[in-house]
């Protein structure tokens, strides 16, 4: 079970879910691309998504905020349950589920807020709180129909092809390798990821790129023209200036933030 904050301040790619999500509308009013589609949410509204769904936040207010909680529904219940009330419903055709500022809606958008609360204090029983209120979330979801957009096929080759880029991020990667991942053509590839993630396969690449060097930044002792190196970029000022456009500042600069940020 996992609660993260999303503002917008975060960069954000799209995702694919690896176990059910729930996003919900702290504040402001966000647009997100959910299988290709545009769903707009208000504050104290919500959209719940099975897993191997495809999103993307594309745009928020300044003062708005995200709650986005995860959980495995089989981590809920005893095992004989799971088979009963977890394993049929993953299964199923169900993708998403929105939640809108309705009565009906109400109860269970105040039981999400809950497990949000819990997630967020101090205390010996907050998981054990938090994981009864998600399954009351689950039980909400079985017995709801839903609503569409479950390209199964399309996300299917999508995953493949984003696992690709995950593991091969330190190597040259062309559009052809990438597509060839998702058993498509070329121009399937970049189709699909302009649908689902309003963006070029290309430029996710350079975006997760950016984010590993981040992750090299702090973690290693690695000079900034190894890392570089490392991550496939012909020059040191290419790297250098890739990296400043996607964080405002340089690598060596960030570096040097991260490292006295720890020492306080």
């Amino acid at each position: 079970m996992k609660r993260t904050i999303l503002t917008s301040q975060g960069a954000s790619t799209f995702t694919i879910t690896n176990q059910f999500t729930i996003l919900l509308i702290e504040s402001g009013i966000v647009d997100i691309r959910v299988n290709g589609e545009n769903i707009k949410l208000a504050s104290k509204e919500s959209i719940l998504l099975a897993s191997g769904q495809s999103y993307v936040v594309q745009r928020m207010e300044e003062t708005s905020q995200i709650f986005k909680l995860e959980f495995d529904p089989y981590e809920l219940f005893h095992p004989r349950l799971s088979e009963e009330y977890v394993t049929p419903y993953l299964a199923g055709d169900k993708s998403i589920h929105i939640l809108k500022r309705e009565r009906t809606h109400r109860s269970i958008v105040h039981t999400i807020e809950q497990v949000v609360n819990h997630l967020q204090v101090d205390g010996p029983l907050k998981r054990m709180d938090a994981t009864l209120q998600c399954a009351v979330i689950w039980r909400y979801w079985i017995q709801q129909d839903g609503q569409g957009m479950n390209n199964e096929k399309k996300l299917e080759s999508l995953r493949n092809m984003l696992a690709y880029i995950h593991l091969q991020l330190e190597d040259k990667l062309s559009l052809a390798q990438i597509a060839t991942a998702g058993n498509v053509s070329r121009s399937e590839c970049c189709r699909l990821f302009t649908t689902f993630g309003n963006t070029s396969p290309l430029a996710y690449v350079q975006v997760k790129r950016m984010d590993r060097a981040v992750v090299l930044l702090k973690d290693s002792t690695e000079s900034v023209a190894d890392i570089a190196n490392r991550l496939s970029y012909s020059s040191v000022s290419h790297f250098v200036q890739t990296f400043k456009a996607h964080h405002t500042i340089t690598p060596l600069a960030y570096r040097k933030k991260y490292q006295t940020k720890r020492a306080e």
